[in-house]
């Protein structure tokens, strides 16, 4: 292949595909770099460099990490661990699996099923650490069957009925806090968004069904609405009074319908040299850092890292107004200059 510079790639993403493929086909374009996507939806590809090098990418999976450290990332319970063994807050925290798990891992690996810790356990790990705790998915994404746990009764329900789907799940103690994601490439904060849970507000005439109509219909849908609700002494037919906010989801996650605010310039130095570290002591150069605070400024009056994310989206955030779209696209664009510096060094 020549080295000249060349752009135009196949399956060139138009204005209606996803954020990361349109953009990455301006980005291309403007640098003499040569975009593949496949043909379908756009979601997977490569970026090739005039001298045939290419970077490949799937979703917001860009291939800036190291497999082993986007592995650990992955993985809850490790990342926790690693994390406070480095001298990071984390919430504490318990990882059980299915009884089936243990089972079909004992007839490969007994030694290992022995050391697995099964449902039971985390009864016991809510009773010492107190309602409510958090019941999720070890390796789950978006927040996705994220449950918020207030009593024996439905921890057993929770567990029963999120280990159909899933494995492995982390019990973790409930901890309050502003919540924050922090995303970081090679060693600078992108940005710091605040993530507020899906929610509305009562009017003193609505339902909460009518007053449900605005939202998502990923949000309307979800199977945890009428607990969070019930948590509140609500179900679909009160109706709030006037001014009175009420939490659907459990999560903040934007993705489940929540909001977000760009928080970067209120953000403290200490914080964006915590979020640093985290993902540095991972082994990661891209990564978005979850955590809790009692406020922007100042660690001393308590954080805890929920997890780290090695392939950050910022998808969810473009569309909720101008200026979250401007940060979006801004940090989006400074990972692909460090995708196109590797490509051409």
């Amino acid at each position: 292949m020549s080295g000249s510079a060349f752009s135009g790639p196949p399956g060139h993403a138009t204005g209606q595909g996803p954020l990361v493929a349109r953009l990455l086909s301006e980005y291309c374009a403007k640098n003499g770099l040569r975009l593949a996507l496949d043909p379908q939806i756009g979601h997977a590809g490569y970026i090739e460099a005039p001298n045939g090098r290419r970077s490949w990418f799937k979703g917001t999976h860009f291939d800036l990490n190291p497999l082993g450290a986007a592995e650990i990332a992955r993985d809850k319970a490790y990342t926790a661990h690693f994390l406070k063994e480095a001298g990071f807050q984390v919430p504490r925290g318990v990882l059980v699996s299915a009884p089936t798990a243990i089972d079909a891992i004992g007839r490969k690996n007994p030694a290992r099923a022995e050391r697995m810790i099964g449902p039971d356990h985390a009864q016991g790990f809510a009773a010492e650490t107190g309602f409510p705790v958090f019941v999720k998915p070890n390796d789950g994404r978006e927040g996705v069957d994220v449950l918020k746990i207030s009593s024996p009764y439905q921890l057993e329900t929770g567990l029963t009925r999120l280990f159909r789907h899933h494995d492995h799940l982390l019990v973790q103690e409930a901890v309050a806090g502003r919540d924050l994601r922090i995303v970081v490439l090679e060693g600078k904060v992108l940005c710091a968004i605040e993530r507020r849970p899906a929610e509305i507000r009562g009017d003193g005439v609505r339902t909460v069904e009518v007053l449900l109509s605005d939202m998502p219909g990923q949000t309307r849908a979800d199977l945890r609405l009428l607990a969070e609700l019930a948590e509140q002494d609500l179900t679909l037919e009160s109706v709030p009074e006037s001014g009175r906010t009420v939490r659907l989801l459990p999560a903040a996650n934007l993705s489940s319908g929540g909001t977000g605010a760009v928080v970067t310039d209120d953000l403290g130095s200490a914080f964006m040299e915590i979020a640093v570290l985290a993902g540095e002591k991972l082994g990661l150069n891209y990564f978005g850092v979850d955590m809790l605070v009692s406020n922007l400024s100042d660690p001393a009056d308590g954080y805890a890292i929920l997890e780290v994310n090695a392939a950050p989206g910022l998808n969810q955030l473009h569309p909720l107004g101008a200026a979250q779209a401007t940060v979006a696209e801004a940090a989006y664009n400074r990972v692909f200059d460090a995708i196109n510096r590797r490509l051409r060094a």
